[in-house]
């Protein structure tokens, strides 16, 4: 009976130890990943209107049928806007929501709220659900837009603010969405640019605005346009001036209409955690975490062009052996590695696309290894399939460059979305009457 006793103790201790232990690492996770996120405001290359607190994790914001869409809506249509994110816990948090109408450059609007929206000015995120089976727990939260609560009554920018516990001057989570009315016609193509050479590699957008529903006396000042490739936008164009004016029509063909073609994306697939997808070279399980290392990435700056298919930097959140993959699809170290190229650099060298919220910061940096010879970064992101590219940024400048590493070319496939605004001449904001995608490859 005392052998009994001892016995059970001590498997009571050794439980105990094990809980301990998981515990302590579950914490060191959130203690990491706060220290590597929290200087992100410090050196980001992002934009104004993007902020994500270390807590938060895997944004994803979207026109509702659609994931891998914008968060763009038509301004009194049926349209659902679709936010999720997630947060290491066990026990829900008390967050709230604000919207709040921005002009073309992403400022506030001299408007007041009762203006832009009717229902209430704060709203509590009430939509939730719990991890289930994961290595690390977590709240998955949703938030669709509009909903019983708020509905936009204004077309233009918009910023989703959230915030924690009623400190609303600290959000945890800032994203931009758009709200349009159709008030003008886009059409235009995506060209070679023409004053280059037969090998050039820059893409050349040329579009027209057609202005059938709208009586403007000074188009080049009552009307400003955005052009963004992809989803990036520390290299979108603002305030683009129209080439040529006609009897309602802007034509837009200047040369300032360009972009580096850039290449196509590398991607990885994680869905599953029992063999090996799409440039996975092996899978550990590091109790009580899994690892994914990447194959061997090589510098393409100077290969020829080569088709291949890409989700344009988006990535899907997906666990091919779950029913929902929001709350089933489980939390990986993904280990990227990068040989060095032939080039000298001393530009940083991270890893970008919608996982790092195309952002540039100390989590996506890579690192040179002096053993490996191998410049690295270790980023902890949900199952599924990614898109990613490896970017410069120079230290003075922190502008971004996707050539240097991975070439450009003209034929790479591209999205190109354009965004036309309005403000007349007594207006007191900007209305977004246009907004179309236009892409290099498909006409």
């Amino acid at each position: 009976m005392h052998r009994q006793k001892i016995d059970v103790y001590a498997y009571l201790l050794t439980h105990l130890f094990l809980n301990t232990a998981k515990l302590l690492l579950f914490l060191l996770v959130l203690i990491m990943t706060s220290s590597l996120s929290s200087q992100n405001q410090s050196i980001s290359s992002g934009s104004k209107w993007f902020y994500t607190d270390p807590r938060i994790h895997t944004v994803l914001f979207y026109t509702e049928g659609w994931e891998f869409s914008m968060p763009v809506m038509e301004l009194g249509s049926s349209q659902k806007l679709i936010c999720k994110f997630d947060q290491f816990s066990t026990d829900p948090k008390s967050y709230q929501y604000t919207l709040v109408h921005c002009d073309a450059d992403w400022n506030p609007s001299r408007v007041v709220t009762s203006e832009y929206m009717d229902g209430f000015p704060e709203n509590p995120v009430n939509d939730y659900s719990f991890s289930i089976n994961t290595t690390i727990p977590y709240v998955n939260y949703r938030l669709t837009l509009p909903n019983e609560n708020v509905t936009m009554k204004l077309s233009g920018n918009y910023l989703l603010e959230i915030w924690e516990d009623g400190n609303k001057e600290k959000p945890v989570l800032i994203r931009p969405f758009y709200v349009t009315e159709k008030m003008v016609d886009i059409a235009g193509e995506v060209q070679k640019a023409t004053y280059e050479g037969y090998n050039g590699a820059s893409q050349q957008l040329s579009f027209v605005v057609n202005l059938p529903k709208l009586t403007i006396s000074d188009p080049v000042n009552e009307i400003k346009t955005v052009v963004m490739q992809n989803s990036r936008t520390d290299n979108q164009l603002f305030g683009l001036k129209p080439t040529f004016i006609r009897q309602n029509q802007l034509v837009y063909e200047d040369r300032v209409n360009l972009f580096k073609g850039g290449n196509e994306f590398r991607n990885f697939d994680a869905k599953t955690l029992q063999n090996n997808g799409i440039g996975v070279h092996s899978i550990e399980f590091r109790d009580p975490y899994f690892h994914v290392f990447l194959e061997k990435d090589l510098s393409r700056g100077h290969e020829i062009y080569y088709t291949r298919t890409d989700l344009n930097g988006k990535f899907l959140v997906k666990n091919d052996h779950a029913s929902d993959a929001d709350l089933e699809s489980d939390y990986i170290y993904v280990h990227f590695s990068l040989a060095p190229s032939d080039q000298v650099t001393d530009d940083q060298i991270y890893v970008f696309g919608a996982l790092t919220d195309w952002q540039c910061m100390p989590f996506n940096q890579m690192v040179y290894n002096a053993e490996s010879k191998l410049y690295e970064s270790t980023i902890l992101l949900k199952q599924g399939f990614y898109d990613y590219q490896y970017v410069t940024m120079k230290k003075d400048s922190k502008a971004i460059d996707a050539t240097f590493l991975e070439g450009s070319h003209v034929e790479t496939e591209n999205d190109y979305r354009v965004f036309v605004y309005y403000r007349g001449f007594s207006a007191r904001y900007d209305r977004l009457v246009g907004y179309r995608v236009f892409n290099s490859v498909k006409r």
